[in-house]
């Protein structure tokens, strides 16, 4: 009988062995991405805006054949009533959601990163339900579209914000590429954080990759994002929106 009930303790610890449990399907129900679904392509991703630089972030990068997406807020930078609030632009003052209009005139991606940059771990259902709700009716205003991608602020979520998300019919963007361009480190070594994984990649194998960047600092705008575009496209890449990047939809249909 020992021997019997030795056999089957060795026979289901094999069949543990042999099927882990993943971690990450375990904890969450909410669909969370961190690059791209095939080599060869790189988005462009920007956070915390739009801010004063973002019409002509927008604008140069459609110059370039480059289409971006921009994870957005209603009330963090913008400060003021949302459709009446103007930056000035190259092509004169344009109020916030006429900069969200024209993202999606020009072929980008807008997305939510909550109403107030809102942080929703430990947070109530009515508090996500909320920050989530009120940046949809922000971008549903400006440009007639639901979006379905967003980025948690600080790239954090619980399970409990995850099922909130999911339940709204959210999934999460995250990143596999951060060049810390909100720190005073300076374009070189903001450039070497892109390199240090772009380097790494093996041709036609390495999924292509997810940039964090942030449309509210100068520098981000006017230095390090054509510096990223001249190195990647240096490198035969492909610019796509975070959807293409993914292969699902950027709206809710």
């Amino acid at each position: 009988m020992r021997s019997v009930i030795a056999l089957i303790t060795l026979a289901f610890a094999a069949m543990v062995n042999a099927a882990p449990i993943s971690v990450e399907e375990e904890k969450s129900v909410l669909k969370t991405y961190t690059h791209c679904n095939r080599p060869g392509v790189f988005a462009l991703t920007f956070d915390d805006g739009p801010f004063e630089y973002s019409w002509d972030l927008a604008h140069t990068l459609n110059a370039r054949g480059i289409k971006a997406t921009f994870f957005t807020n209603g009330h963090n930078f913008v400060v003021g009533d949302f459709n009446t609030t103007t930056a000035n632009t190259r092509d004169g003052p344009k109020t916030y959601a006429e900069v969200l209009q024209t993202y999606v005139e020009l072929g980008h991606e807008v997305a939510s990163h909550t109403y107030e940059h809102a942080v929703l771990v430990s947070r109530t259902t009515e508090y996500i339900e909320n920050q989530m709700n009120k940046q949809s009716d922000v971008i549903f205003s400006a440009t007639g579209k639901r979006v379905a991608l967003m980025r948690p602020p600080q790239g954090e979520t619980d399970p409990a914000s995850e099922e909130v998300l999911h339940e709204l019919g959210y999934s999460s963007v995250l990143w596999d590429i951060d060049p810390l361009d909100y720190t005073p480190n300076g374009l070189d070594a903001q450039m070497e954080l892109v390199r240090g994984v772009v380097e790494q990649d093996i041709e036609g194998e390495t999924e292509g990759h997810i940039c964090l960047q942030h449309d509210v600092h100068r520098d981000s705008v006017n230095q390090l994002t054509p510096a990223i575009i001249d190195y990647i496209s240096g490198k035969g890449y492909e610019f796509v929106t975070v959807s293409d990047c993914l292969g699902i939809d950027a709206y809710q249909q």
